[in-house]
């Protein structure tokens, strides 16, 4: 049994039916769907469960819907993503996107959300500068960072991070704040061992998904931090409906509409025991342990 630390179920680009990526023996393939198909073949397919974390005002609401509609499958986790700070995007039924921005006061709302008992992490909050820096809005990004963190604390959960080109002002946050940390994970982790390290000595996991599966310039140190972290301190996802890998074949165009699942964590599973020179049976039992500890999960 697998567990999927981070996936956006209940995400608008899984709504309707759409291709997603599964696996026909060692290939990455593409299937149809809808939402409810998809999470029925993710439980054949041996996913214990998934993790759904927030990303705006919008998207905290329907990942608690879901989860009220999958109870002990989808777990829900409550934030507001570094990038969506400022403002944020929504989809209306007819496929229209419109943009509000993100006010102080609405962090009210999240406060209520929190307050389901069904909560099992705040996030994904954190730093993000991909982007330009006049897009950034750094300021934005670390009051509501700071405040997820005492909101982490008052509420004894468990953080999920999203830190992407930002570790140096995120580790240095997270070390301020390090007495009112419980724990969680740094999602997506595409860093080195020395960065992974870091935020291990900080109580934090490592999420490593399809990002190890794709060839890029980080892919050698990346490898070198699953290598190096301990076993016990690697969670597995997908971050779906992103990071998806290569699939053979694929046109350019079909490959962008393809959504990304929980489909795909044997290949990771596969590969994390390759670079370890372990039993993937082994990492699989032991991330799926991991997730159970640090999110308080009691899956049936």
């Amino acid at each position: 049994m697998i567990i999927d630390s981070h996936i956006h179920l209940s995400h608008f680009l899984y709504d309707n039916t759409f291709p997603f990526v599964s696996i026909d023996g060692n290939e990455f393939t593409v299937s149809t769907g809808t939402r409810d198909q998809l999470i029925q073949q993710l439980k054949t397919a041996g996913i214990e469960a998934c993790i759904d974390p927030g990303i705006d005002i919008i998207s905290n609401h329907r990942l608690l819907c879901l989860a009220k509609q999958y109870p002990n499958f989808v777990y829900p986790a409550i934030g507001i993503h570094p990038t969506r700070t400022f403002q944020y995007s929504s989809v209306d039924a007819n496929g229209k996107r419109t943009s509000s921005k993100l006010h102080w006061k609405q962090r009210s709302i999240i406060m209520e959300y929190a307050n389901n008992e069904h909560i099992i992490a705040i996030g994904e909050t954190g730093l993000d500068y991909h982007l330009a820096r006049i897009e950034q809005h750094r300021f934005h990004q670390k009051i509501w960072f700071i405040w997820q963190i005492l909101l982490a604390h008052k509420k004894r959960l468990p953080l999920i991070l999203h830190i992407r080109e930002a570790d140096a002002d995120a580790l240095r946050i997270l070390s301020l704040f390090r007495r009112y940390l419980h724990g969680g994970v740094c999602h997506c982790f595409s860093g080195s061992p020395k960065i992974a390290k870091r935020y291990i000595d900080l109580g934090f996991a490592i999420g490593i998904g399809g990002a190890l599966l794709i060839k890029s310039p980080r892919q050698e140190a990346l490898e070198q931090a699953v290598i190096q972290a301990p076993l016990d301190c690697i969670l597995l996802e997908t971050d779906g409906p992103y990071v998806k890998p290569a699939i053979p074949n694929l046109r350019k165009k079909q490959a962008i509409k393809t959504r990304n699942t929980s489909l795909i964590l044997p290949a990771i599973v596969e590969r994390i025991a390759i670079l370890k020179g372990i039993a993937a049976k082994e990492v699989e039992e032991t991330t799926t342990e991991n997730a159970k500890r640090i999110f308080g999960l009691h899956v049936e």
